[in-house]
């Protein structure tokens, strides 16, 4: 759930993105240096296989855990250590090209499902615990890496919190007491005491928040973590306060533009609590958990036969980290176990017989394709799991999902409502493991299908390309959710992303990737960035590029907007570090600078799981106490208020106040 982190590098609008897909886009360069680091000693916990309530132990196959870093793992930014680690990379893809089928083999299947998350845990992740359906009812999970003895340890799954929020809001619409299509000030009037940023919106509905097209703030950081001591009152207080803290914040247009929203889903846990009479954590334990058998899950950590387990964080070496206590509670608040996952997941497959956590009706309505804004473009949602599209024996096939962190937690689930195939992991460690969690996730959903199916799933192949000429883009400097882009024309042109200067090479009537490093002599032949494409285009009178693949649906990582720096700044006053006295603030620190090529640039220093990041965007001065934050998507077109204290300056920003340090 929380602010993306890609890869280990959590990036800015830290929470949500990974969601959707974007553990896949980046870790940072500098950061990958890690082969050959040593772990503690690995404890495992023999996999169990469920059926009805009688658990039944299962062997698990012991193999010798992975010591070093995989080079493939990091897409499509990784920039391997000039001298040696290229020849390694050169070496290590060669391989098989053909793998023995999985089709009913179970031995070759477990062991392969046992390989991969040995790979990742512990020497890179502290604790790891999976679990996965094979589409007949069974549930099998493990835990691996560090356990606690004599207690249940449970993990926060952040936004796959999300899912949850869903079907409650599902179930409440099967009782009568609320419609999707409502308008969210039915349940929640203090919206309407926000501020639109132009006259003449429609208004919101609850549709709109679950599909993450509300035009809301993507988060309100002003008391979004609370102290990681904080009671169960305190928590619901803050919880239940989030409504008002709506006045005068700014909106933007409902359904013009996809943009992840933590503060949406923690608003429609607002609407299940009014619509309901009852607490959201009795809500969803009556509702959900109990009916799920979910015996080691809640919202407020408030169990006592099992414990949330310590997290960590680190890159040489892990430190451990404060429990993470959130007001936005339905963004991503649940803590759980792979065991109850996969009751979970069994029950919720029961709904398709009118038996399971909801009617079949309200099942198909949460797995079918919602309308979405245009500048979705082929990335496709349901309420509010992220549906993937594969090809195996020439058929389309349907996996659905959503991915969780809420560091340093981070988790993934993905399924085929079909099938009933499930593949579910939870990690409790932010480090350069972190962002292979769901991309093995996928391999072992691929796996896993395979074994059931008979065919292994492919990722549909890109779209074909229906313009007849090349759309070249215009030179100059762009802004995405991941920061400010420079796009240069040459032979060949070149596009900035994180940093880094790729060279576009024309595929299909639009631009393939193509980097090179130790002064341009050795290319990296990386097959995820080989299938990348950027493309052109126009949107709303903008020139635009989006970034997208197979298995990366075009408008999945939002799209980068030309913008053009009109050399018009602030007072000199409010350039410089602006700090918060906020003490659990996901924002840390505010930097102003006057950038050279003409804009306000600001710098948001994020701090999660006890570890920094931080993002570059550009903002444009509006007047003498506004500067707005460039672009469309997550966190971005956001405003900043100028103001002084006691004579000194202030930026306001996401509601809360920073200082000048």
């Amino acid at each position: 759930m929380l602010f993306f982190p890609i890869g280990i590098a959590i990036t800015p609008h830290s929470i949500g993105l990974e969601d959707y897909g974007f553990y896949k886009l980046v870790t940072k360069p500098n950061l990958i240096f890690l082969v050959g680091m040593k772990s503690k000693q690995e404890k495992k916990i023999p996999s169990t296989k469920l059926n009805g309530n009688k658990p039944q132990p299962k062997p698990v196959s012991k193999k010798t855990k992975t010591k070093s870093l995989s080079p493939d793992s990091f897409f499509p930014f990784r920039i391997i250590f000039v001298f040696f680690i290229i020849f390694l990379f050169q070496c290590t893809t060669g391989g098989d090209s053909k793998e023995t089928s999985y089709f009913q083999n179970l031995k070759k299947t477990e062991i392969t499902i046992q390989n991969q998350w040995e790979k990742l845990s512990p020497s890179g992740i502290n604790s790891l615990s999976y679990m996965y359906m094979m589409g007949d009812g069974e549930i099998h999970h493990s835990q691996i890496g560090d356990v606690t003895f004599g207690k249940i340890d449970r993990f926060k799954i952040g936004s796959i919190t999300k899912l949850f929020t869903g079907i409650a809001i599902l179930k409440l619409q099967e009782s009568g007491k609320l419609k999707l299509d409502d308008p969210v000030a039915q349940f929640l009037p203090e919206i309407k005491l926000m501020k639109s940023k132009k006259e003449g919106y429609r208004e919101i509905t609850i549709r709109d928040l679950l599909t993450h097209q509300s035009g809301l703030p993507s988060d309100l950081a002003k008391g979004f973590f609370l102290p990681p001591d904080a009671k169960e009152e305190d928590i619901y207080h803050s919880f239940r306060s989030l409504p008002k803290a709506l006045e005068g914040v700014e909106r933007n247009e409902p359904g013009k533009i996809h943009s992840y929203s933590n503060l949406s889903f923690g608003l429609l846990g607002n609407i299940i609590e009014r619509a309901s009479g009852d607490s959201i954590e009795s809500f969803f334990r009556v509702h959900i958990f109990e009916k799920a058998g979910m015996e080691n899950t809640t919202l407020l950590e408030n169990l006592p036969t099992s414990d949330l387990i310590t997290g960590y964080s680190g890159i040489l070496w892990k430190t451990k980290t404060i429990r993470p206590v959130i007001r936005d509670l339905t963004a991503g608040s649940i803590s759980t176990t792979a065991e109850d996952m996969g009751r979970f997941m069994k029950v919720f497959f029961q709904s398709k017989q009118n038996k399971g956590l909801l009617s079949a009706a309200s099942f198909d309505e949460f797995h079918r394709t919602q309308y979405g804004p245009v500048a979705n473009f082929e990335m496709q949602l349901g309420l509010p799991v992220m549906k993937s599209s594969y090809i195996a024996d020439g058929k389309t096939v349907w996996f659905y999902g959503h991915s969780g962190s809420l560091p340093p937690f981070f988790s993934d689930l993905i399924y085929d409502p079909k099938t009933e195939i499930v593949s579910f992991v939870a990690g409790n460690t932010l480090g350069l493991q972190t962002g292979n969690l769901k991309e093995t996730n996928t391999k072992v959903m691929e796996v896993l299908w395979e074994y059931k199916m008979g065919y292994h799933p492919e990722p549909t192949q890109l779209p074909n390309q229906t313009k007849t000429e090349m759309v070249k883009g215009e030179e100059g400097l762009y802004v995405s959710p991941f920061g400010i882009h420079e796009f240069k024309d040459g032979n060949p042109p070149t596009l900035s992303l994180m940093g880094l200067d790729f060279g576009l090479v024309t595929k299909e009537n639009r631009y393939g990737l193509d980097l090179r490093v130790f002064f341009g002599l050795i290319k990296i032949e990386d097959p995820k960035m080989n299938e990348t494409r950027v493309e052109f285009e126009t949107w709303e009178g903008n020139p635009i590029f989006t970034l997208y693949s197979p298995d990366l649906p075009k408008g999945t990582v939002g799209i980068g907007v030309k913008f053009n720096p009109d050399q018009r700044f602030p007072d000199s006053m409010y350039f410089g570090d602006f700090v918060t006295k906020e003490p659990y603030s996901i924002v840390s620190k505010l930097r102003l600078e006057k950038d050279k090529r003409g804009f306000p640039l600001l710098t948001i220093y994020y701090l999660l799981g006890g570890m920094e990041s931080k993002i570059q965007v550009p903002c444009q001065w509006e007047t003498n106490d506004t500067l707005r934050i460039l672009g469309y998507g997550r966190n971005l077109g956001e405003k900043l208020t100028l103001g002084k204290k006691e004579g000194n300056p202030v930026i306001y920003y996401s509601g809360e106040e920073f200082q000048k340090d």
